[in-house]
């Protein structure tokens, strides 16, 4: 197992993954309990401090949206033991019917603090609903997270509906997993994405044990292209402030293409522009 090796002025630095398929019985994650006390050995020998299963949550789940957190207190007393601490999530698929579930949608934010949702579109095609499902968040005071945006074929397409999502108020998580593969489309574009400073933090999305632990591997192929500050934003200083609720400026705002992403806010005003000779004029 490849363990992280990073350090910042001599301190280790830990991570927080805030993508994760941990819950057992519940998704496409992990099968059984046996399985996720192995996944959770491997997170502690990686230097995980802070975990947050998210379970998915599709329409057919809403039904009985209490069971997509079924055993989160066990595995919060499990995840002790090992050093980690547990912070409840869910990954949602966007509907358009958000308003009508509100009081469903609380308890799948961050902490439970409603301050945070971590949401996953339709990969072939970007919903027409989309800008409307994120302002609808964003009005009742939740910022959106859009998880790995770098798999979604309509990104990849254009970048600019990537921006329109960013304009909305989004913030970006990129998948550790996808800078191991640089060659797909995705592994390009998640380069590229980091390179602009559109990125706020990684995490693994990782399902199962057997598969190679991620946001490990991904950390030390990317030591080479960014510095341990930057690493530790993406993987520390962000998931931390999201987990307790605290103000995230987004990424973009710092990126070289604010302009263009602000262009879809509406928020960059026009030069003033020089009166005619007849705008002088009043009507009496």
């Amino acid at each position: 197992m490849c363990k992280l090796n990073l350090s910042q002025g001599g301190r280790k630095v830990p991570l927080a993954d805030l993508h994760i398929h941990l819950l057992p019985y519940v998704d496409d994650g992990s099968p059984d309990w046996e399985t996720t006390e192995k996944m959770l050995k491997i997170l502690a020998e990686n230097d995980v401090k802070i975990a947050a299963p998210t379970p998915h949550v599709w329409e057919q789940n809403w039904q009985d949206i209490e069971s997509r957190h079924r055993g989160l207190l066990k595995l919060t007393e499990t995840a002790e033991k090992y050093g980690i601490k547990i912070v409840g999530a869910a990954e949602v698929w966007a509907i358009p019917d958000i308003p009508e579930r509100w009081g469903k949608v609380l308890p799948l934010t961050y902490a439970g603090a409603g301050k945070y949702l971590l949401v996953e579109f339709d990969v072939a095609e970007m919903p027409l609903y989309t800008e409307w499902f994120l302002f609808q968040l964003k009005v009742r005071g939740v910022t959106p997270i859009i998880a790995h945006p770098e798999r979604y074929f309509w990104v990849q397409r254009d970048e600019r509906n990537l921006f329109r999502l960013l304009a909305n108020g989004a913030l970006l998580q990129v998948s550790a997993d996808t800078f191991l593969h640089p060659e797909t489309p995705a592994g390009k574009l998640a380069l590229k994405l980091l390179q602009k400073g559109l990125v706020d933090f990684l995490a693994s999305d990782w399902h199962r044990p057997d598969e190679p632990y991620p946001l490990t591997l991904a950390v030390q192929k990317l030591k080479s292209a960014l510095n341990e500050s930057e690493i530790e934003r993406l993987v520390w200083t962000v998931p931390t402030s999201i987990v307790s609720g605290q103000s995230v400026q987004p990424a973009w705002q710092r990126s070289p293409l604010r302009s263009e992403i602000q262009a879809f806010t509406g928020e960059i005003e026009s030069p003033p522009q020089k009166r005619r000779w007849w705008q002088f004029w009043t009507l009496w």
